[in-house]
């Protein structure tokens, strides 16, 4: 019986369980043994080498003290003794609480006493040298040397005491600890080796499956749907992999269907629809023999701008199709974009002064040249200057630039018209994305223009991006690698 996959994590995991348990139990009771000793390491012998430590340095601080007064008679020198005093007799208070071994107490009270004696002495050289009157300071001086001498030989042996009953303990629980650590140490490489064994075991028998549905998705994401998985273990990703086999063959079904159904949008739709307008442009220039009415100039108008539209939806969704499949050809050649910028906007202009718009153009002078295919960025530039003037307002402005930016060319095109909401500019250049017009409020487009657009630009090495304030105008820009030595 082949084991599922919850099944094989349910006994691989069990298994390194009981192991991590066993080890557990075993250090637990090793801890124990050790428990007493450690604690009594870190709250008695560690904190009563830090205490010495500090008392060592506040008698310290003291003999300065004490000295530079007698020298300068300086009364701050003495308030600072008289502070270093209070810290010794307080950390000689604290030290007292931490331990209640008598060697220990007895050594601290002849450090206590000791200290009080050296207090006093300085007392009474600070009384003689405030009198002004002679008194004999190299007594005074070899006395509470000799007293702090004392204090130091006293200190020394409370450190030095304290450090051999440490390392005494430390002795004994590394000799306690040897026998048990070899042991620990045998127990728990042998459960991390058998975890590390069992993990990759179940992780190859589930990720190698895995793999494959992996390469195989990469596959049909580049068009290769090629032939079944063959998938027999664990059995969740037997049934995930028939699954994938039968979702393959549908889409394999759907390209084969969508790619049928643009060859025929290509040549059943696109022919009528130019012979319609080229039919109805042909009525409009009164070339039928019979002239016009204005009823039938509209109607004839209508239909002519409708075939158009369609014509640029069958255009754009044949392009879509060859960007995806990647089968779009690009014809690159150095270069001019300003003459481009300056054709468009020509074009455009006669759609501009219908809906009352003026189109500026600041073109930087001497633009470098590009590598490029004219007639599909001429697509771009018709594209964003067409959604520039069809979301712009009347009375509105539209500005078209071009401008040298170190080693690329920026070309942008700027509106005041009704700007892009926060949500809507992260999928502005996606598929099917369409927007509202800024007269009728009307949903518009087929979608596909910036998608197709950014392709465009990215296949010329280059990127696009939008900026837009909602009600305001939005801003696209496209930026393009320049020829190298002309930048």
């Amino acid at each position: 019986m082949k084991l599922t996959i919850f099944s094989r994590l349910v006994v691989g995991y069990l298994i390194i369980f009981v192991l991590a348990i066993t080890v557990s139990i075993y250090a637990i009771v090793q801890l124990r043994q050790v428990e007493h000793v450690t604690r009594s390491i870190l709250e008695v012998d560690n904190r009563l080498q830090d205490y010495d430590r500090k008392l060592t340095d506040v008698l310290l601080s003291m003999i300065s003290h004490e000295r530079k007064f007698i020298i300068t008679r300086d009364e701050g020198l003495y308030n600072r003794f008289v502070l270093s005093t209070r810290e010794f007799e307080n950390y000689l208070g604290q030290i007292k609480g931490v331990t209640d071994n008598e060697y220990l107490k007895d050594m601290l009270l002849r450090v206590e006493r000791l200290s009080r004696g050296y207090i006093s002495l300085f007392e009474e050289e600070v009384k003689h040298v405030r009198s002004g009157r002679q008194y004999p300071a190299d007594k005074y001086r070899d006395e509470k040397e000799a007293a702090a001498d004392k204090i130091m030989g006293e200190l020394r042996r409370l450190r030095d005491y304290t450090q051999k009953s440490m390392y005494d303990r430390v002795e004994k629980l590394g000799a306690a600890e040897g026998n048990a650590w070899k042991v620990a140490i045998t127990m728990g490489v042998t459960s991390l080796i058998t975890g590390i064994i069992i993990s990759v075991f179940i992780t190859i028998n589930i990720t190698k499956p895995l793999s494959l549905i992996q390469r195989k998705t990469r596959d049909i994401a580049k068009g290769e749907f090629g032939s079944d998985l063959n998938i027999s273990s664990p059995p969740e990703i037997k049934e995930l992999a028939r699954s994938f086999n039968i979702m393959c063959a549908k889409l394999k079904e759907i390209d084969r269907m969508k790619s049928d159904f643009f060859s025929l949008m290509s040549h059943e739709l696109r022919t009528p629809l130019t012979t319609i307008r080229e039919g109805t442009n042909l009525f409009l220039e009164g070339l039928q023999g019979t002239p016009a009415t204005e009823k039938q100039k509209r109607l004839m108008t209508i239909i002519n701008e409708e075939c158009n539209r369609l014509i640029n939806l069958v255009n754009s969704l044949l392009d879509l199709s060859k960007m995806e499949a990647g089968m779009m050809v690009y014809n690159f050649a150095e270069g001019d974009i300003a003459s481009l910028i300056k054709r468009v906007a020509r074009e455009m202009e006669p759609l501009a002064e219908t809906k009352n718009i003026r189109i500026e153009t600041h073109i930087q002078d001497f633009l470098p040249h590009i590598r490029m295919d004219s007639d599909r960025l001429l697509q771009v530039l018709r594209n964003l200057l067409g959604n520039a003037l069809k979301f712009t307002p009347g009375e509105g402005v539209v500005k078209l630039s071009a401008n040298v930016n170190g080693k690329t060319v920026e070309v942008s095109v700027m509106d005041t018209g009704v700007g892009i909401s926060e949500e809507k500019i992260g999928v502005i250049f996606d598929k099917y994305q369409r927007a509202v017009l800024a007269d009728s409020g009307k949903i518009t487009g087929s979608g596909l223009g910036l998608f197709i657009a950014k392709q465009i630009v990215t296949a010329h090495g280059g990127k696009i991006m939008v900026e837009s304030v909602l009600g305001k105008g939005s801003t696209f820009t496209f930026v393009l690698p320049a020829v190298a030595g002309e930048a």
